[in-house]
């Protein structure tokens, strides 16, 4: 009896381990070290002089006034951190995904994907998406488009000059 008892204490300890062993890495980031640099190491290293910055769920993006640059970093699954001179862009325009669901009168719109979408002078250069909110890795937004909406005006403000 207490053999049994003993085999049932240590496969309740395994499987409770087994289980939450990758909540405890995925909280710590363990799994996956990001080889994007650190937000504010990258304005040092590159003198940037950050003038308007916001900070929502996974994003950054700040702005340097005096270059004309805006600094972007996405962390998480795909993490990404660019750095981009606004005078070399044409136009920037809001970008968005949205399917309908539901039927009858309880149809509604839902976001899939909204994106600051910029594109260049020079033809050759793709143009370059800003991710604000994708559903796939946020199941609901909350201040995505006002943020998304508020950028775009700062922005275009700044390739207009």
């Amino acid at each position: 009896m207490i053999h049994s008892e003993s085999v049932n204490l240590m496969v309740s300890f395994f499987l409770v381990v087994g289980i939450a062993l990758p909540f405890a890495f995925n909280k710590f980031n363990l799994f996956n070290h990001s080889s994007t640099p650190n937000f504010q190491d990258y304005i040092e290293r590159n003198h940037l002089k950050i003038t308007k910055i916001e900070k929502w769920k996974n994003h950054q993006i700040g702005f340097d006034s005096v270059q004309n640059k805006l600094l972007y970093q996405r962390l998480g699954n795909y993490p990404e951190l660019s750095l981009i001179d606004l005078n070399e862009i044409k136009k920037i325009s809001i970008h968005e995904h949205r399917h309908v669901s539901g039927n009858g009168i309880s149809k509604y719109e839902v976001t899939d994907y909204l994106g600051v979408k910029l594109q260049y002078y020079d033809l050759n250069h793709p143009a370059k998406m800003l991710e604000f909110y994708d559903e796939k890795l946020s199941p609901s937004m909350t201040s995505e488009r006002s943020i998304a909406t508020k950028w775009l005006s700062v922005l275009q403000e700044q390739i207009k000059n």
